[in-house]
């Protein structure tokens, strides 16, 4: 059920759902609601203890003040661990793959130990760029400047015309300046805090429950880039709340709960929110037809709709069962999970800048990273990583393209698009066209500043986690 965009008008004018079909429940914010009411305290379906970040309305300036912007490059970006990218990138001696943050560049490579380094990507001469292109393999890094050259291990290896310079300017044989790195899943991530804590100290809130996913088994099946005008969090405020589908995605209310989720915070601005498929939203009118959207789901699974012939209530668990089955007789299913991961979507955030959209094929991985010169700009990454396999079956919002080799055998290029061509897909193209108009309307006069609902808890516990670093409290 593909969203046709031809403008903001459709997606401004979309008719807002009716609310007749929710249960007589009472909404607690401290029990919250269950994806499975009766998972027991070590599953990882358990609910997490409620965090109470407060009420406060939250001033808007965050999202557009330059020196706002600053005081998160000095106190925030500068010191946090981020994912810089694949370990499968680099995979032989002199591979490497470059890193931008902000108005840092990094390289990382794999050295000829094996090891994996990261190195801010800047000739110790005159200051030039020392790598212009976003992947390739070398045996030295060289400057295209003067031909200064490195080692893989970031040690000097040559300077041009050594003997014209007075011995003392180089009598250090300046080394690249290197950057701390360490991996995780399959990822490398960095820190440019020299005293930063150890990657699993930071990652230890989500790391044991993303375990079982196998991460590192993966490869990169899409990789886009694009640039959008909005800061980086009025982006990713709107990845970490299901409330606005409803008006915005419509189209996949036949077969997902938007309202019945379970909102899951964690130490260090982590956060998950787990979400059915294979479920009618309760803001539709027809609980009982086993809509066009169902029906797609049951075959994507590998089952014949036509022959499906329980209610639309029983579809998520048809799929559960089927799914699981197979999976486990292929050989693909991942021991540590449970049922409703076959079917659900668990979003998981990663502080400061990273969800990921997890299914035991694979996830979708967004980054948020904020433009160096605008607040109200940044760069939009998306990838699609999956475990390699000839015939994937993978969620439609991922946008991945028909024919596209999930094998692992060739690493998709990088593809840098301008916002609203194609190649995200049709829910997140709907996303570029409004999270530009909120960022509009969040600098207005008459705009008294941010209130969140419990539906968007996580956005109130990503910006106290962020404000912790600001006010120098980390």
């Amino acid at each position: 059920m593909p969203l046709n965009l031809v403008g903001i008008d459709d997606v401004l004018g979309k008719t807002i759902m009716k609310f007749e079909n929710f249960d007589d429940r009472t909404y607690d914010h401290i029990e919250g609601w269950h994806i499975n009411d009766d998972a027991p305290a070590s599953s990882l379906e358990r609910k997490f203890p409620y965090i109470d970040n407060g009420t406060d309305i939250h001033d808007a300036a965050r999202y557009y003040d330059p020196k706002i912007a600053q005081l998160e490059w000095d106190r925030l970006w500068t010191r946090v661990w981020t994912i810089a990218g694949r370990v499968s990138d680099i995979p032989e001696a002199g591979d490497y793959f470059t890193y931008a943050l902000g108005p840092e560049s990094f390289i990382i490579t794999r050295t000829n130990d094996g090891d994996i380094a990261a190195y801010y990507n800047v000739c110790q001469h005159r200051g030039n760029r020392l790598v212009l292109d976003e992947f390739g393999s070398t045996e030295h890094f060289t400057c295209v400047f003067h031909s200064w050259q490195w080692n893989l291990d970031g040690t000097l290896n040559q300077i041009t015309d050594r003997e014209t310079f007075r011995a003392e300017t180089i009598a250090d044989n300046p080394p690249l300046a290197s950057v701390t790195c360490d991996t995780w899943g399959g990822f490398v991530f960095i820190n440019m805090d020299p005293d930063c804590e150890p990657l699993a100290n930071f990652l230890s809130p989500v790391a044991d429950q993303l375990a079982p996913y196998r991460f590192e088994d993966m490869v990169v099946v899409k990789d886009v880039q694009t640039w959008w005008p909005a800061n980086w969090k009025t982006a990713l405020d709107a990845f970490m709340e299901s409330y606005h589908v409803h008006s915005i995605h419509s189209e996949i209310l036949g077969f997902y709960d938007d309202y019945y989720q379970q909102w899951d915070l964690m130490g260090n601005g982590m956060s998950r929110m787990l979400m059915e498929f294979g479920t009618v939203s309760p803001r539709l009118d027809d609980q009982d037809t086993v809509n066009e959207g169902l029906q797609g789901m049951l075959a994507d699974a590998g089952l014949d709709p036509s022959k499906y012939k329980g209610p639309a209530s029983g579809v998520r668990r048809a799929i559960q069962d089927h799914k699981v089955a197979q999976m486990k007789a292929d050989g693909t299913w991942l021991d540590g999970l449970v049922d409703n991961q076959a079917t659900d979507d668990w979003a998981f955030y990663i502080f400061p800048n990273v969800t990921l959209n997890i299914h035991p094929e694979g996830f979708l991985m967004q980054r948020f990273r904020p433009d160096p010169k605008d607040p109200e700009g940044f760069i939009y990454d998306i990838e699609v990583i999956l475990h390699p396999v000839e015939d994937a079956i993978i969620p439609m919002y991922m946008g991945v393209e028909e024919g596209t080799d999930c094998s692992g055998k060739t690493r998709p290029e990088r593809r840098h698009i301008k916002r609203g061509e194609p190649g995200l897909g049709s829910v997140l193209e709907a996303d570029s066209i409004l999270i530009p108009v909120v960022q509009q309307g969040l600098k207005s006069k008459g705009f008294g500043g941010l209130r969140f609902s419990e539906q968007e808890q996580r956005l109130r516990h990503l910006h106290a986690e962020i404000d912790r670093y600001l006010s120098g409290e980390k």
